[in-house]
């Protein structure tokens, strides 16, 4: 546990000297994470799609808010539809609309929940998203976890039906249409895990603000179990029985990785609990105060050095050294 707490202090004194360098770096990769995805997943336009731009424009974003990603990536997603079919950018552009009203009205500065939740559900693994949002974020983080799944199921659907889509039969306008707007409204798969996702990040909050022992740990706990739970449940309802390895392997991430923010965040040694009763004219309070597990400060040696002694010096040496009568420095 020693090196443990080490390790923490070096990483906690790292990003607290360098922080100003590894927040714009975390910026830029989570930027370039979203653009290549993109790029990879709907590259119908092929200029676009070149490396290059992704890593230019995640450079830009570097030196601006998180925010000015998710409108970047949104501008490329409407650039590489407009490429495929004008209908679905159209459909997808009222949606976007949409999400960025209630984002920004609702649930500001939650710009990495709506970046990483899509790049998460593109690799399988969406399940980390709540255990984060419910230990770090307010409740209402959890409609940029939302938003982020509607975006990733809806170009999901365009992927899969893009061979109809792309067909420039101005009597087929009304066919895709439908065909874009029953990738979300008519799509079971999403509304069960975006369910499951949303009540576990809550069920992880509420949790992990009780005054208990052990608070985080129960969070991650049962805020997991009851997402395993249902994302389970919703497999074999929908007949994705293929999903249940991935539910499993994202379940465990999501735990290992709860444990991990509980360890640099909320490390508690609950041996040393205090409760403590004061008032003021007004109210009584009772207070208790838990401390955390810091490592032991090391005791300094302090090493004395002992001052040189002077030497002393006879009369007879400064006669002989300097030649003068030996009776003057009497005097």
């Amino acid at each position: 546990m020693t090196k443990l707490l080490e390790m923490r202090e070096v990483l906690q004194g790292f990003y607290g000297k360098y922080d100003l360098y590894i927040r714009p770096a975390l910026r830029f990769v989570t930027a370039l994470a979203a653009f290549l995805l993109i790029n990879g997943s709907i590259g119908y336009m092929v200029r676009l799609k070149n490396p290059v731009v992704a890593i230019v424009l995640a450079a830009v974003c570097t030196f601006l808010p998180i925010g000015a990603a998710a409108v970047l990536g949104a501008l490329m997603i409407l650039v590489h539809l407009y490429a495929l079919s004008l209908e679905v950018c159209a459909v997808c552009l009222l949606l976007m609309l949409l999400m960025f009203f209630m984002y920004y009205k609702l649930a500001p500065g939650n710009g990495y929940g709506t970046i990483w939740t899509p790049v998460l559900c593109h690799f399988q693994i969406p399940e980390i998203m709540p255990t984060v949002l419910g230990l770090s974020k307010e409740p209402y983080s959890v409609l940029s976890m939302v938003c982020g799944m509607i975006l990733y199921y809806f170009l999901k659907g365009v992927r899969a039906n893009e061979a109809l889509l792309s067909v420039t039969d101005e009597e087929n306008r009304l066919s895709k249409l439908t065909l874009v707007l029953n990738s979300i409204v008519g799509n079971q798969e999403l509304y069960v895990t975006a369910a499951a996702l949303v009540l576990s990040a809550l069920l992880v909050y509420v949790i992990r603000r009780q005054s208990v022992k052990h608070a985080w740990s129960i969070a991650i706990g049962v805020g997991n179990g009851c997402n395993l739970a249902l994302l389970l449940a919703g497999s074999f309802l929908l007949g994705k029985s293929e999903r249940i390895l991935g539910i499993i392997l994202g379940t465990a991430a999501a735990v290992l990785i709860g444990l991990g923010m509980e360890f640099f965040l909320f490390h508690l040694d609950y041996t040393r609990t205090e409760r403590v009763q004061f008032e003021d004219d007004e109210y009584y309070y009772y207070v208790k105060a838990v401390p955390k597990v810091l490592l032991p400060t090391k005791k300094k040696r302090v090493k004395q050095i002992n001052k040189r002694k002077n030497s002393g010096i006879s009369k007879k040496s400064l006669q002989e050294e300097f030649e003068i009568d030996e009776d003057l420095l009497d005097d």
